[in-house]
């Protein structure tokens, strides 16, 4: 017997005997010193508790089709290095400002591409321009390809015998 309970106890209306013999069985075999009343009231609380949690919206960053939920760590790799941001709240938080996945992968970029001499800028641009130049001579050696006439194997003189009809009267 639990302190308050009496050798015929029964269980308040709104539960069943079945459950109610079940948490006295529980809190027996598990020597809780709580009272069954106690132990609805810490459950219920509990439930409660829990219903409330479920029914806030989960807090994450949305990135396209993915959902990254609050807590999530994000890694980036580029050029040999290991760059870390963490999803907080409903923003991905790096260096300690709100960006985007993008974001983080443009400031290595642009970090990346600044030169750190005016030699290192004269050769960066020329080395731009000539592979702008490739290109052009590229593209214009394409378009004098295509401007060709080329002759069809379907000429006469191209069709081997057994590509042609005979005529029949």
């Amino acid at each position: 017997m639990f302190p308050g309970q009496s050798a015929t106890a029964l269980p308040p209306p709104s539960i069943p005997p079945a459950i109610y013999d079940e948490l006295l069985s529980y809190l027996r075999k598990s020597g809780c010193a709580l009272t069954p009343a106690e132990a609805v009231h810490h459950a219920l609380k509990l439930w409660i508790a829990q219903q409330q949690a479920d029914a806030l919206p989960e807090r994450g960053y949305q990135w396209k089709q993915l959902f990254l939920p609050d807590g999530t760590r994000v890694r980036l790799n580029f050029d040999g290095q290991c760059y870390l941001a963490r999803v907080e709240g409903d923003e991905l938080i790096y260096q300690g400002r709100p960006m985007s996945p993008h974001q983080m992968v443009l400031l290595h970029k642009q970090a990346a591409s600044v030169p750190k001499s005016p030699e290192e800028a004269m050769s960066a641009a020329a080395k731009a321009m000539s592979d702008a130049l490739t290109t052009a001579l590229t593209l214009v050696e394409h378009a004098n390809y295509q401007s060709q006439n080329y002759l069809e194997r379907r000429l006469p003189r191209y069709r081997r015998v057994a590509d042609l009809m005979e005529d029949v009267d």
